[in-house]
């Protein structure tokens, strides 16, 4: 391991993980360009939607950012991104999106290379090797590819930390895993714990003297996070106090539901129809060499699971993790098998088969998949005669919001509209997203139609428009405000 490893020995790494990293970011920018997708409702409203008000003044602002219980770190950096992308003229929806997901795409190109290291590390080349084409094809870690989420960058994070704290050891690289592992607890609180094992690590495997470096810079991180709540709420820390106390009040688990504690293991298995269990098994069997990661899993999955309300996303660090020990695994079986069938027929039929499993999985789960809702969204933020938006195609949390529509002008849902009469809407709204199943409205004609959603115009628009109290920025949310507290506000 690495406290034994030589400090100025630097081994040859595979020049191959390049050609690999390349072709998993192919295929990650097909996904950024093609897919039209929300994949959580909170990777748009709590981070994306933020950034565009950042950026471009107005949005939908959630609960959330209402009562100080989400701090500015990720929706900044997003805004930071957004802002270059306006200034080289990607200042359109049809734009910034594309282009946002791909910077996405290629950053998660790093899981490809800090697998490779990892497995290297811990297993051998071979394993390395094995590891990075697996991250580079699996379906889990493509689908979240293009996804600005916490939990999706503190994974990020986390696995490119263990994989220098199992490297060599040097003082850069202590800081530089400090940066990660403070910048991972900041994005998402709950993975503190992990962050913290990983730190351990460090004091077990290098020096004293090193641990110390990675702490402050983690602390400088964490840091930073307090201070960006003190000038953005008043209080440093408060959005990590709101969002925990907030959690605790609301009782989250009637909210949106719970799950019984071993649900995250169900899911990992039925998700790879039983490849991340048997990678598991493995690893518990060469437990000697795989302990690192075998923590780094109990770390996330354990605290996770015994908290009620549970979403599978909260624990796609435990996705790279597994996978590297899948690779183990494969080799480890291509050796035991090597007489009668050769090594590398065993590894490459395991990998095809994997790669089979996943593009199966890519198909089951619309990876690729162009939403209706949003294609339609998109279309109407093209257009230059858009007054006001009324969208009775669901929920607004389904919805682009004002990150797809990019019109500065109300932007009504059902929950805003449904106690007025339908004749009234044509002094509200200039264009109306229907179900097509719906029909029309008297007044109103169809211009466009994305398969199940259509886009109505007016057919005689009023001189002006009324407006209603509630235009949609500040919506409701069902289960959550009639449950706020109302002494508690924003600092």
């Amino acid at each position: 391991m690495a406290g034994n490893v030589d400090e100025h020995a630097r081994p040859q790494a595979w020049a191959g993980i390049h050609l690999v990293a390349l072709a998993a970011l192919s295929v990650r920018l097909v996904v950024a360009c093609w897919s039209v997708r929300i994949t959580y409702p909170d990777e748009l409203f709590q981070y994306l939607e933020q950034a565009h008000r950042l950026v471009y003044g107005y949005g939908i602002v959630p609960w959330e950012f209402r009562l100080a219980a989400r701090n500015w770190l990720l929706p900044g950096m997003l805004a930071v991104l957004l802002e270059g992308l306006r200034a080289i003229g990607l200042d359109r929806p049809t734009g910034y999106i594309p282009a946002l997901k791909g910077i996405l795409a290629l950053v998660s190109v790093c899981l490809v290379y800090a697998s490779y290291s990892l497995g290297r590390n811990l297993f051998g080349e071979r394993t390395g090797r094995v590891a990075a084409v697996l991250t580079a094809i699996w379906y889990e870690l493509l689908y979240v590819s293009t996804v600005a989420t916490p939990e999706v960058l503190s994974a990020y994070a986390i696995v490119g930390a263990l994989a220098i704290v199992t490297g060599r050891a040097g003082g850069r690289r202590a800081v530089l895993v400090g940066l990660l592992l403070g910048a991972s607890i900041a994005l998402r609180l709950q993975y503190a714990v992990p962050a913290v094992a990983l730190w351990a690590l460090i004091v077990i495997k290098w020096q004293w003297r090193r641990a110390v470096c990675a702490a402050i810079a983690g602390a400088a991180v964490v840091g930073f996070a307090g201070l960006l709540d003190a000038w953005s709420w008043g209080t440093a820390f408060i959005s990590y106090y709101n969002n925990l106390h907030f959690n605790l009040l609301l009782a989250k688990s009637d909210v949106f539901g719970s799950s019984p504690p071993f649900t995250y293991l169900y899911w990992l298995t039925v998700g790879s129809m039983g490849v991340h269990l048997l990678a598991i098994g493995c690893g518990v069997v060469q437990w000697r060499r795989s302990w690192p990661i075998l923590l780094l899993l109990a770390c996330v999955l354990v605290p996770h699971s015994l908290i009620a309300h549970k979403e599978y996303r909260f624990v796609i660090l435990a996705v790279p993790l597994l996978l590297v020990l899948l690779a183990a695994a494969i080799v480890d079986g291509s050796q035991r098998l090597r007489p009668k069938f050769g090594d590398l027929r065993v590894a490459g039929t395991a990998i095809a088969l994997v790669a089979v499993l996943s593009a199966g999985e890519c198909v089951e789960h619309s990876i690729f998949a162009r939403n209706d809702r949003l294609m339609a969204t998109l279309e109407l933020s093209r257009r230059t005669d858009v007054a006001a938006v009324l969208d009775l195609t669901g929920h607004w949390a389904d919805s682009g919001g004002f990150y797809f529509l990019h019109h500065d002008v109300p932007f009504y849902f059902q929950q805003q509209i449904h106690a007025v009469p339908m004749r009234a809407v044509r002094s509200l709204v200039s264009h109306v997203l229907m179900p097509v199943t719906q029909g029309t409205i008297p007044g109103f004609r169809e211009v466009a139609r994305y398969w199940t959603v259509a886009i109505l115009e007016q057919v005689a628009p009023p001189r002006q428009y009324g407006r209603l109290p509630e235009d949609g920025r500040e919506p409701p949310q069902t289960g959550l405000d009639e449950k706020l507290d109302p002494g508690v506000q924003a600092h």
